[in-house]
């Protein structure tokens, strides 16, 4: 077994998985952003004594960082939740008698296995990365499982949630983990778990009570949470209409539905969107498809296309315009971050290559389209600088990078990682991201921390021990590699 599911661990084991530093921030970034001492040093003070919270006087507490999606006006915000509200909630979360309740709830949802969650979050159990794991575990789950179904189903429908993190109303959570009466009824009740965190979501986020922070594997808990709430009542509606030859598949808020009727899988959507609705949650019309042959619809059209084309030549930048052609059809797509993980391992061994800087030129222009590359596109570019014959030359290229780059406005992700490519050629570059500012080592608060009146606690969420870089080869690979499918 390559990975853990979280919901066979016991109360301590899942404490200690929701306080590593990777399960805080799931966002990629460059590997010396290490959050594990912050949060082991604000853990420690609540053992040594459970100070008194009031996290409703905070008034934006989290850290949101910027991420573009396509290299235009899809702007997605990541979150780092406070760290003080985060270990809270962790902690509150999995006390034993909690945390038993959360688990007896989600096997209620699992109880029809015709709708089968693949999301719940995992951890890794070999030295591969948690998020490597989660993504082994999607591709078995979901796209290996969708092409075993063809041989016993006929069609497949897809669908997923618009802006589903963004639109989750608090409440629900308690609906989830209560049954929405008993909620309803003692939704002041605060030894209710379902309370408790409704509580906390909305004291990250100014007491609103639409939407919940993207960035941490907690969250990505919690919304399994509300989505599993979801199935159970989708489970429960498709048995009053008497529809019983389906499968469902879900990865959080993407869902592939089997049919071998096309009505059926009509009136499965028709539920779907009738639930969901109840829960503040709408189905995107335009993902959503019409009955589809099943190899066909379970394999996505930038992987099919990527395998039928050319994806390799001898020659270098031949190699890298091929990519870059893909990135043009398919922007952000997952094979064109598979393609670039293989381009990165061809050139890593090497120590010169011909026309360094145009490949250089082609590797931040599929950066620039397709921002979720640009991890591997800044090791690859790394890599590139570091042949380039004198420093001068370096720091040249370096600046025309980021005149190139700064046509697209600068996110707080973007901006993180172009200070991964300078900073072994020049770590005085100065930087505007908080996030770089502390690589940097200047003095820079994150959080506001005005709402904590423990003054030992306030003291623990030292924001400066958070970026320090430490000496790395450029070029190296500093993201998970992606899962070969």
């Amino acid at each position: 077994m390559r990975e853990t599911s979280v919901l066979d661990m016991r109360a301590n084991q899942a404490r200690t998985f929701f306080l590593k530093s990777e399960s805080y921030c799931s966002l990629d970034l460059p590997p010396y952003f290490d959050f594990g001492t912050i949060i082991k040093a604000i853990n420690k003070k609540f053992n040594d004594a459970p100070p008194a919270l009031r996290p409703e006087k905070s008034r934006g507490a989290n850290y949101i960082i910027y991420s573009n999606k396509d290299g235009r006006f899809a702007w997605r915000p990541f979150q780092l939740i406070h760290p003080v509200i985060y270990v809270d909630l962790v902690r509150r979360i999995t006390e034993p008698n909690a945390w038993a309740k959360i688990k007896e709830r989600f096997k209620k949802f699992g109880r029809d296995e015709k709708i089968r969650c693949l999301s719940i979050p995992q951890e890794s159990r070999t030295k591969q990365k948690d998020q490597a794991a989660q993504i082994y575990h999607w591709w078995q789950g979901i796209e290996q499982k969708s092409i075993e179904l063809a041989l016993d189903f006929n069609y497949m429908y897809h669908a997923d949630i618009s802006d589903c993190y963004a639109s989750i109303y608090t409440h629900s959570v308690a609906w989830a983990v209560h049954g929405k009466k008993k909620a309803k009824d003692k939704r002041r009740d605060k030894s209710m778990i379902g309370n408790v965190i409704d509580k906390r979501l909305q004291s990250m986020q100014d007491g609103q009570t639409n939407g919940i922070p993207q960035g941490s594997v907690l969250m990505d808990m919690i919304a399994e949470l509300i989505l599993g709430y979801a199935d159970l009542k989708v489970s429960k509606c498709l048995e009053k209409e008497k529809i019983t030859d389906f499968i469902i598949l879900r990865y959080r808020d993407d869902y592939r539905i089997f049919v071998n009727d096309s009505q059926a899988g009509e009136t499965i959507l028709k539920v779907l969107t009738e639930v969901l609705i109840g829960l503040g949650l709408r189905l995107n019309a335009s993902k959503t498809t019409n009955a589809l042959p099943i190899i066909e619809a379970a394999i996505k059209d930038d992987k099919r296309a990527w395998l039928r084309s050319r994806q390799r030549d001898k020659n270098l930048q031949k190699h890298l315009l091929l990519i870059h052609a893909h990135g043009i059809d398919y922007p952000n797509a997952g094979s064109l971050i598979v393609a670039l993980d293989e381009f990165h391992k061809r050139m890593r061994t090497r120590k010169k290559v011909q026309n360094p800087v145009q490949l250089i030129s082609i590797a931040i222009d599929i950066g620039y389209a397709s921002p979720r590359c640009f991890p591997v596109c800044a090791a690859i570019v790394s890599k590139l600088l570091s042949m380039l014959s004198t420093k001068g030359e370096k720091l040249d290229t370096l600046g025309r990078i980021r005149r190139r780059l700064a046509q697209l406005p600068n996110s707080g992700h973007l901006e993180a990682w172009l200070q991964r490519i300078s900073y072994p050629f020049d770590a005085t570059i100065p930087y505007t991201g908080k996030l770089c500012k502390l690589v940097a080592g200047d003095q820079v608060d994150l959080w506001d921390n005005q709402w904590i009146s423990d003054v030992n606690l306030r003291k623990a969420v030292d924001s400066s021990s958070i970026g320090k870089p430490p000496f790395f080869v450029p070029g190296a690979m500093l993201v998970p590699a992606p899962v070969q499918g």
